[in-house]
C-alpha cells in the first residue's frame, strides 16, 4: 500500500467607590470640647488594571501578503505555492511524495513550543483521489510524525473515501487506528493538541464547535509544527490554508 491514513486574557477592573455623605445642618448648641474621633473620609479608590496574560508561544499567521517570521520550507518548490493566487490564503498545490520517505515537497515547518500546545488551521480542500492529503503536522523526523487532515483513501476496511484522517508514524511504522471519518464539506477547521505524550485531533465546521476525532500516545520529541500537503497520485490539486495558529496549553 503506497500510503495509509491512518487566553483567555481577561483584564480585571476593580473599582471601589467610597460613598460620601454629608451630615444635615443643625442649630448650634453648647457642646463640651471633646476631641474628635472622626477619621478622614475615604477618597475614591483608583482603578486597578491587571496586565494581560501573554503566551510567549503564541503565533498566528493569516497569510496576508508574506509569510510570518520563523517558517522554514522543506524541499521547497516555489512554483507550487502562492500567497497571491487567492488573497488572504496560502495555496499549496498538492503534489506527490510523503513525509515518511522524505519525498514530499513544500512541507512548511516552524519550531514547536516546549510543553503542552495546540496548533490550528482552516483549510479549503476537496480531495478526489488516493492518497491526497492536506492538514496539520507535528514533526520530529521523517520516521516520527503525526499528521491530521482532509484526505481521500478508498482501501476497504481501512478508509472511508473522502474524509478526515490521522496518520501516525513511529520509527517509520504506521500506527493504527487512523480514526477515519467521512467528511465531504469543502472547508474544515483542524486542531492538533499535544498534552504530555497524548496527541488529540479535533475538527470543526464553523470554528466554534469542535468534535473530538481521535487521539494517540507517542513519546516522540515534537521538534517542529506546521502544514503539510502531498501524497497525490494524479494531477495537482490546490489546498488553501486560511491561517495557522499555535498556542500553549496548561
Amino acid at each position: 500500500m503506497k500510503s495509509k491514513y491512518i487566553a483567555l486574557t481577561s483584564t480585571l477592573f476593580i473599582v471601589a467607590c467610597g460613598t460620601l455623605t454629608q451630615a444635615p445642618d443643625t442649630q448650634a448648641t453648647s457642646i463640651p470640647n471633646i476631641p474628635s474621633t472622626e477619621e478622614p473620609a475615604p477618597s475614591p479608590a483608583e482603578m486597578i488594571t491587571t496586565e494581560p496574560v501573554t503566551d510567549p508561544n503564541y503565533f498566528r499567521d493569516d497569510f496576508d501578503s508574506t509569510l510570518g517570521s520563523g517558517w522554514q520550507w522543506l524541499r521547497e518548490d516555489p512554483s507550487n505555492w502562492s500567497l497571491s493566487a487567492v488573497p488572504g490564503a496560502l495555496q499549496i498545490n498538492v503534489d506527490g511524495g510523503q513525509v515518511s520517505d522524505e519525498t514530499i515537497r513544500n512541507l512548511l515547518l516552524r519550531q514547536a513550543p516546549t510543553g503542552n500546545f495546540q496548533i490550528e488551521t482552516k483549510i479549503t480542500f476537496r480531495p478526489e483521489a488516493d492518497f491526497q492529503f492536506a492538514g496539520l503536522i507535528i514533526y520530529e523526523s521523517p520516521p516520527n510524525i503525526i499528521q491530521v487532515g482532509r484526505a481521500f483513501c478508498d482501501i476497504p476496511d481501512v478508509c472511508v473515501g473522502e474524509g478526515l484522517y490521522v496518520d501516525y508514524y513511529n520509527n517509520g511504522n504506521f500506527v493504527t487506528p487512523n480514526f477515519a471519518a467521512v467528511y465531504t464539506e469543502n472547508d474544515v477547521y483542524l486542531r492538533l493538541l499535544r498534552q504530555g505524550d497524548t496527541y488529540t485531533f479535533q475538527s470543526s465546521s464553523n470554528g466554534s464547535e469542535w468534535i473530538l476525532r481521535g487521539g494517540t500516545v507517542s513519546t516522540m520529541n515534537p521538534i517542529q509544527v506546521g502544514l503539510v500537503a502531498g501524497q497525490n497520485t494524479v494531477g495537482l490539486i490546490p489546498a488553501l490554508f486560511d491561517y495557522f495558529e499555535v498556542r500553549s496549553l496548561p
